[in-house]
């Protein structure tokens, strides 16, 4: 029987988009699969996209919408109730790559006692259009190395690409963050203490940023916040000054998207 996985979706607000993440999961055509949406509430025609899918997917969605206190919240709140021996989440705006899930599955048995597995990711717009062609390769160099010193200068693992198993999460988690972030950084570290993710070169995900999207509004904080977590597991300057220099050209990047 092949791993039951579980995604976790954060959504407020996100009617032009949720569609499109919900049909990019159903479209994985992955037989042992559940999805567990978590709302915050949603004023803006999203509850009606995710009813519509609950009715027509029951067996495989499941939702609740209420006031929150942020996406981290949310995220430890779903990940409580899910059942699968692979977890992960997924932006009510991103979107998975076709055979995602079963390109997880093959490594899961190749690697049963891996603690978490990671995948490519690439950068789209608004209208799904792939941006940042550049900064995907860097990170794609980055993710073939696969060394912990370099997770420590960059964050290469693309937030949708990466899966956990449910041994990880009990051991390493909940997340961390602000109201506002979710700082799945300091999970990926915390569990690359012990073991490095296997990877794979497949493409898993697009991870989306656009005007209205937090990566794109507070990206100064949230890169401040991220040069925090790097200076809880190293205190080596050299580290912390090339991760500095890659946060730089990061907002650099960020502010160039429309």
């Amino acid at each position: 029987m092949k791993p039951f996985i579980s995604v976790v979706i954060p959504s407020f607000n996100k009617v032009k988009y949720i569609g499109k993440t919900l049909d990019s999961i159903i479209k994985q055509d992955y037989p042992n699969l559940e999805v567990i949406i978590m709302d915050g509430g949603s004023t803006d025609g999203t509850l009606k996209i995710i009813e519509k899918y609950t009715k027509k997917y029951p067996d495989i969605i499941k939702f609740e919408s209420k006031a929150d206190k942020g996406q981290r919240d949310a995220l430890n709140k779903g990940f409580r109730k899910t059942r699968g021996k692979i977890l992960t989440y997924i932006n009510a705006d991103d979107v998975y790559q076709e055979g995602a899930f079963r390109e997880i599955e093959r490594l899961y048995r190749l690697n049963i006692d891996a603690l978490w597995f990671a995948g490519r990711g690439n950068v789209m717009d608004s209208k799904g259009v792939t941006i940042t062609k550049w900064v995907t390769r860097y990170k794609n160099l980055f993710l073939l190395l696969n060394q912990k010193y370099l997770l420590l200068i960059l964050n290469y693992l693309m937030q949708p690409s990466v899966f956990i198993t449910r041994v990880a999460w009990r051991r390493f988690g909940p997340f961390i963050g602000t109201k506002k972030f979710v700082m799945e950084y300091d999970l990926w570290l915390k569990i690359a203490k012990v073991k490095m993710p296997i990877i794979t070169n497949k493409y898993l995900s697009s991870f989306r940023i656009e005007s209205s999207t937090i990566t794109k509004k507070s990206s100064d904080i949230l890169l401040e916040e991220d040069e925090k977590v790097v200076k809880k597991y190293t205190s080596n300057q050299l580290i912390l000054l090339l991760h500095r220099f890659n946060n730089l050209l990061r907002v650099a990047t960020i502010r160039t998207i429309k």
